[in-house]
C-alpha cells in the first residue's frame, strides 16, 4: 500500500473526489451529468437548426409560409429542447422509466393517416439516422450505462434505462420537432438533419460523461472490463453455464470432443483410474506448509460436508485422493508429450480427469462445470500476462480449484468466492515478476509454500483459500510499500512541476476534451498539442481562464477543428466559407503570439487548406496522401472492439495497467502506478520501484503509435478474461459449423473472433 503521506497528498492535491455513496450524492452527481450534457447537446442542437436554411430547398410541398414558419422558432426549439432533455431526465431519476416508442401522445385523429410514397420514404431516412447514431454511440454508451445503473442503484444488465442514452436524446428531439412544427413533411425532415448532425458527436458527448465520472471514482476501470468482456457474456452470471453448455453442445465435433471424449484408455495410464481408494483418503502429506491459526485447524467439518454432497460425494472424493497424489506427475516424466518439456511447461490434466470421471458425473451441469475450469486453466497457461514459471505452478491448483468448483456453483457466478480470488490473485502478484529478480524470487517461494498449503488442507473448506489470499494480500502490501517508497521523489517531482505549471496542465485537459473521440491529421493534432497549447497557455496567465481572450482562444480552437469536420451540406458549405479567412486570421494571430517558425505555421495551414478544400468541394478533389493519416495506428486490441482512437484510449488509461517498453531492444514491463491530479504526467514502474518511467500522455501515446510501447494487460480479473476468451473461440467455432452460436447466446450479438490459444509473450 502507498505510505500514508502519499495517501493523503494524493487525495488533497490530485483533485480525484471519492465516490459518491447514498442516493442523494449520487442524484446530486447525476445532475451535473445532465448539466454537461445538456451544455453540449444544445449547443450541437443549436448549430444544426442555425445551419438548416437549405432544408426544405428540394421539397416542393413545403410552402414558402412554412420556411417562414419554421426559421422564426428556431430560437424556441432550442429552449424546447432544453426543456424536453431536462423533463425526460426528472422523470427517470423519480423511477419512471421509458415505455413506448415516444413520451408525445398522439394529439388527434387527424394525424393518423396513411403515408403518401414521400413520406414513407422520409420516415425510412428518420430511422436510418436514428440506427446510425445507436451505432455511433455503442463505443462509449456501455461505461455510461454501467455507471448510471451504479448511480441510480441499480443492477446493471443488457437493458439499462438510461436518462443520457440515443433514446432518450431521439426522444426530446422528436418531443421538441413535432410539439412546435405539427406538420410532418417539416418535423420528420427536420429529426432526420438534427440527429445526422448528433451523430458524428455523440460519441465525444459520452467520452466526456465518462470521464466526469471516472474522476469522481464511479467505476474508473469498467471501460477496461467492457474492453475484455466477450459480447456473448450474460448481463446475469447464473446463465453462464448454461450459455457454455449450449455452445459446447452445439460444436461439431471438435471442441466438445477434446474435453470430453478424450480416450478413456490414455486417462487410465495416465494413472487416472477408477480403483478402490485407499482407508483414508485425506491422509496426503501435508509437508512443510505454512499453518493458519489453531483455532482454523483441527477440524473436519469439511469431512461432513464431504459425506453430505450428494451424488457428487463419489466425485469428489476421487478428486480428493489425486490432489494429494497426482498420478500424472510420475506419468508424465516416464511419458512427456513430443516436444514439450513438462518441467517448465505446465499441462492441463482436466481433460484427462474428466474422460475418467465422465461416468461418475450425476448430471450435464456438472459436466459443463468441470468443462469450463478446464478452459479457465487452458487460458491460464496460455496467458502471456503471467511469466511461464508462475504457469507452472498453477498446475498445483487444478485439482483443489476443480473441486471447489463442483462443489460450490457460486465460483462461477460470484465475483467474491475465495478460490476464485486466489486464482486472480495469483495470476495478479505475477505480472511483471520475471523483470524484478528479487522480486520474482520473492514470489515464487511464498506462492509455492501457498500452493502446497492449499494441496494439503483443502477438502471442502473454503477457508484453506481465504488464508491464500491473505497470504497475497501481505507479500502485495509489503512490495508495494517498497515500490511507494522508491518512486516518491518522482512523484513529488511530478506534483512540483504540475503546481508550478498549473495553466499548462489545465490546458492540456482542455485539448484533450476537444479532441477526444475524434480522428485528427496527424499535423493538426501536432499543432493543436505545440503551438495552440502554447497560445493558450499564455493567454490564461495573462489574462485568466475566465478572460475574453481565453474564451475567445478556445472559440478558435472549436470553429478550427468544426471546420474540417463539416459534413458538406450546403449550408454549412455556405457557413464554412464565410468563417475560413477569420480562422485562419486568428491562427496566425496567436501563432505570432508564441513567436511559431514561420516554417512550421505554414506548413499547418497547407495542410489546413486542403482539409477546407476537400469540405467546400467534396468531390472535386482528395486530401492529398501525407495528410490523409486520421490519427496514429490503432493497436489490435483496440481495433477489435472499436473503441475508438489510441489517443482516448491513452488519455483514460487505468491505474494498473501493465505496458511493455522498448529500452534499446530490453522489453521492460511496467505498471501505471501514479497519475497526477490533471492527468499531466503518468508514471509506470516495476514491481520494487527499481525501475521508472516518467510520461506525458502525448508521449505515451506517440510512444505506442510508433511501437515502442505495447499493452500487456489491463487491471481486468483473470476469470473475466478466460470466460470472456473461451465464449469468443466457442463462438467461432460454431460459426465455421452455421449461425447456430448466436442462437446459443440468447440473442446476444455476435462475437468478436479469438481463440484460448494465446500467444506466450
Amino acid at each position: 500500500m502507498p505510505s500514508p503521506s502519499l495517501v493523503a497528498k494524493s487525495r488533497m492535491e490530485t483533485g480525484h473526489a471519492a465516490p459518491a455513496s447514498g442516493s442523494s450524492a449520487k442524484h446530486a452527481l447525476l445532475r451535473d451529468c445532465l448539466d454537461l450534457y445538456c451544455s453540449v447537446s444544445i449547443g450541437l442542437g443549436k448549430l444544426s437548426i442555425e445551419t438548416s436554411n437549405d432544408l426544405f430547398e428540394m421539397d416542393p410541398r413545403v410552402t414558402p409560409e412554412n420556411v417562414h414558419d419554421f426559421r422564426s422558432k428556431r430560437g424556441e426549439w432550442v429552449k424546447r429542447f432544453d426543456a424536453a432533455l431536462r423533463d425526460l431526465f426528472e422523470r427517470r431519476l423519480s423511477g419512471q422509466r421509458r415505455k413506448g416508442r415516444r413520451p408525445d401522445p398522439v394529439q388527434s385523429l387527424s394525424s393518423l393517416r396513411v403515408m403518401n410514397d414521400s413520406d414513407t420514404s422520409s420516415q425510412r431516412a428518420l430511422a436510418t439516422a436514428s440506427r446510425r447514431l445507436a451505432e455511433a454511440a455503442k463505443q462509449e454508451l456501455g461505461a455510461l450505462d454501467y455507471r448510471v445503473s451504479v448511480l441510480l442503484d441499480e443492477p446493471p444488465g443488457r437493458e439499462v434505462d438510461n436518462p443520457f442514452s440515443p433514446a432518450y436524446l431521439l426522444d426530446a428531439i422528436g418531443v421538441t420537432s413535432r410539439s412546435l412544427y405539427p406538420e410532418a413533411r417539416v418535423w420528420r425532415p427536420l429529426m432526420e438533419r438534427v440527429i445526422g448532425d448528433f451523430v458524428p458527436a455523440v460519441n465525444k458527448t459520452y467520452i466526456q460523461l465518462n470521464r466526469f465520472l471516472t474522476e469522481r471514482g464511479i467505476l474508473p476501470d469498467i471501460g477496461a472490463v467492457l474492453r475484455a468482456r466477450s459480447d456473448l457474456r450474460p448481463a446475469d452470471d447464473r446463465q453462464l453455464l448454461p450459455l457454455f453448455n449450449r455452445l459446447l453442445n452445439e460444436v461439431k465435433p471438435t471442441s466438445r470432443q477434446a474435453w470430453r471424449n478424450l480416450d478413456l484408455d490414455a486417462a487410465k495410464a495416465a494413472g487416472y483410474a477408477l480403483a478402490p481408494l485407499p482407508v483414508n483418503p485425506y491422509a496426503g502429506d501435508a509437508g512443510n506448509v505454512p499453518r493458519r491459526a489453531a483455532s482454523d485447524a483441527g477440524h473436519f467439518p469439511q469431512l461432513d460436508r464431504m459425506m453430505a454432497s450428494g451424488p457428487l460425494q463419489p466425485v469428489l472424493e476421487r478428486l480428493d485422493h489425486w490432489q494429494h497424489n497426482d498420478p500424472m506427475t510420475e506419468y508424465l516424466r516416464l511419458r512427456p508429450p513430443a516436444g514439450i518439456d513438462t518441467r517448465v511447461t505446465p499441462v492441463n490434466r482436466i481433460p484427462w480427469i474428466h474422460a475418467a470421471t465422465a461416468s461418475m458425473l450425476p448430471g450435464e451441469s456438472e459436466r459443463t462445470a468441470m468443462d469450463v475450469v478446464g478452459f479457465v486453466f487452458d487460458y491460464i497457461f496460455r496467458d502471456p500476462s503471467i511469466t511461464p514459471r508462475f504457469r507452472k505452478l498453477y498446475e498445483g491448483l487444478q485439482l483443489p480449484i476443480l473441486k471447489a468448483a463442483l462443489a460450490d456453483p457460486s465460483f462461477f457466478t460470484d465475483s467474491r468466492h475465495a478460490a476464485r480470488r486466489l486464482l486472480e490473485r495469483l495470476a495478479d502478484a505475477a505480472i511483471g515478476a520475471d523483470d524484478d529478480e528479487a522480486y520474482g524470487d520473492a514470489l515464487v517461494h511464498v506462492a509455492t509454500s501457498m500452493i502446497r498449503a492449499v494441496r494439503a488442507e483443502y477438502v471442502l473448506d473454503a477457508d484453506v483459500f481465504v488464508f491464500g489470499c491473505e497470504t497475497l494480500e501481505k507479500f502485495n502490501d509489503e512490495w508495494q510499500k517498497r515500490g511507494w517508497a522508491a518512486m516518491q521523489s518522482s512523484v513529488d517531482e511530478a506534483l512540483a512541476a504540475e503546481t508550478r505549471d498549473a495553466h499548462r496542465s489545465r490546458v492540456r485537459v482542455l485539448i484533450r476534451d476537444k479532441l477526444a473521440g475524434a480522428h485528427i491529421p496527424f499535423d493538426v493534432r501536432a499543432f493543436v498539442g505545440t503551438v495552440w497549447a502554447d497560445y493558450l497557455t499564455k493567454v490564461r496567465q495573462a489574462d485568466g481562464s475566465r478572460s475574453d481572450s481565453n474564451r475567445g482562444a478556445v472559440k478558435t480552437l472549436d470553429d478550427m477543428l468544426w471546420s474540417i469536420c463539416a459534413n458538406g451540406r450546403t449550408a454549412q458549405r455556405a457557413a464554412l466559407s464565410a468563417m475560413i479567412p477569420s480562422i485562419v486570421r486568428r491562427l496566425r494571430a496567436g501563432g505570432a503570439a508564441v513567436q511559431v517558425d514561420n516554417e512550421k505555421m505554414t506548413r499547418f495551414l497547407a495542410v489546413l487548406y486542403d482539409l477546407h478544400i476537400a469540405a467546400i468541394k467534396p468531390g472535386a478533389g482528395q486530401v492529398p496522401a501525407a495528410y490523409d493519416n486520421l490519427g496514429s495506428p490503432m493497436p489490435a486490441f483496440l481495433a477489435r472492439k472499436k473503441m475508438g482512437n489510441l489517443h482516448d484510449f491513452v488519455a483514460d488509461l487505468v491505474l494498473g495497467t501493465w505496458l511493455a517498453f522498448d529500452q534499446d531492444g530490453t522489453r521492460v514491463k511496467a505498471r501505471l502506478s501514479w497519475i497526477s491530479p490533471w492527468r499531466a504526467t503518468y508514471i509506470f514502474s516495476n514491481r520494487s520501484g527499481t525501475s521508472v518511467t516518467v510520461l506525458t500522455p502525448e508521449e505515451l501515446a506517440w510512444e505506442m503509435s510508433a511501437g515502442r510501447v505495447t499493452l500487456i494487460v489491463e487491471p481486468v480479473p483473470l476469470f473475466d478474461r478466460a470466460v470472456s476468451v473461451t465464449l469468443d473461440y466457442l463462438a467461432e467455432q460454431n460459426a465455421k459449423n452455421g449461425p447456430s452460436a448466436k442462437d446459443a447466446a440468447a440473442g446476444a450479438p455476435a462475437a468478436r473472433t479469438r481463440s484460448p490459444v494465446v500467444a506466450t509473450g
